[in-house]
């Protein structure tokens, strides 16, 4: 399996992770991330940018744009289910999908050397 074939598919599993935990009811899972709540969502979408971005290097300016909407779009959901919408969780979101796709276009330069 190719490199970037095993991104995609871990970009598909993440994904579906992060909506799946986002779209979750306060208090169905026993965890308490309260203190470190935008570092986890920065990381979340970091992993799942990067992933993006080197699953699909010549798209890496579609995740740019298109990762931090489906974030925005999880946060306006999350309302659907008894949980607060953030914009802060959203800028938190954007950020790891800006550090990802910037990353990622520095290792696939060096890559390519």
């Amino acid at each position: 399996m190719s490199g970037s074939r095993a991104c995609r598919i871990g970009f598909g599993l993440t994904l579906a992770v992060i909506v799946m935990g986002s779209l979750m009811p306060e208090g169905t899972v026993d965890i308490n991330l309260t203190n470190y709540d935008k570092i986890v969502h920065l990381a979340a979408w970091f992993g799942l940018a990067l992933l993006a971005a080197l699953g699909w290097s010549r798209w890496r300016g579609l995740a740019l744009v298109g990762l931090p909407l489906i974030g925005l779009g999880v946060e306006v959901a999350q309302q659907s289910v008894g949980r607060d919408f953030e914009w802060a969780d959203a800028l938190a979101n954007a950020a790891g999908v800006g550090l990802a796709v910037a990353l990622s276009a520095v290792v696939t330069r060096w890559l390519a050397r």
